[in-house]
């Protein structure tokens, strides 16, 4: 091998060190936001809409509903890079298949966050204030549910469905712990089946039905988050 060769290998091999290593970094810090996010939350009241509110008002909503879109936003990103580092052919196709399903799946996720956080987080506060009466103000959330709740409902079941993308990626690719892959196809398949549901509005089901899905993939992401930033140091890659 030339020298040229030898430099341009070497190179080749920094730069996707430091992909995995931003990647890892990246999903990591998606995860501790939405940890923020849900130490927050508390359980919500959601069959009284004046207690839905009082709930909103005494937590910094604004904060939180920035911080879960920045959440998404990095998982995105890291998801976007970790498909580029991919050596196994199909695994790489797949996961490029999945990245404008995630994109807009998020694209979807923020546009709700942001809707939901202001237009609540607005109402509540004027509500806290007696500027509105009770009626007004449970007329007023009764619309906001049905206006956020659609975009919400549509945001979990892409979001599932884009994270089941990447998750089989990974598994065919064999890079990545099979055990840690499953756990991610489950999770993620789980959401996604289950915010469709919700869209299909399935009788009895609540928007709780995600809730353990969602903690297996986040559980997921955070598996990949730390073995991509062990292999970013390994001298093998």
């Amino acid at each position: 091998m030339s020298t040229l060769e030898s430099t341009k290998t070497v190179a080749a091999d920094q730069f996707r060190r430091l992909q995995l290593r931003v990647a890892g970094i990246v999903a990591l810090t998606g995860v501790v936001l939405i940890v923020f996010v849900n130490s927050l939350l508390g359980e919500v009241p959601r069959t009284e809409y004046l207690a839905v509110l009082d709930h909103v008002n005494e937590r910094p909503w604004f904060v939180m509903r920035l911080a879960g879109i920045l959440a998404m936003l990095a998982w995105v990103v890291a998801f976007s890079t970790v498909g580029r580092t991919l050596r196994d052919p199909i695994g790489r196709v797949i996961a490029r298949m999945g990245e404008p399903v995630l994109i807009v799946a998020v694209a979807v996720f923020a546009v709700d966050y942001a809707h939901d956080g202001f237009s609540i987080g607005v109402t509540a506060e004027r509500w806290a204030a007696g500027e509105l009466a009770a009626n007004d103000a449970v007329a007023d959330a009764r619309v906001l549910e049905v206006l956020v709740g659609a975009t919400s409902m549509l945001s979990q079941a892409l979001l599932g469905l884009g994270l089941t993308i990447y998750a089989a990626a990974l598994l065919l690719t064999r890079e990545f712990s099979r055990i840690l892959c499953w756990l991610g196809i489950i999770g993620a398949a789980g959401w996604f089946l289950g915010g469709a549901a919700l869209i299909a509005r399935v009788d009895g089901l609540r928007f709780e039905v995600v809730l353990p899905f969602v903690g297996a993939a986040t559980i997921w992401v955070t598996g990949i988050g730390i073995t991509l930033i062990r292999r970013s140091f390994r001298t093998d890659q």
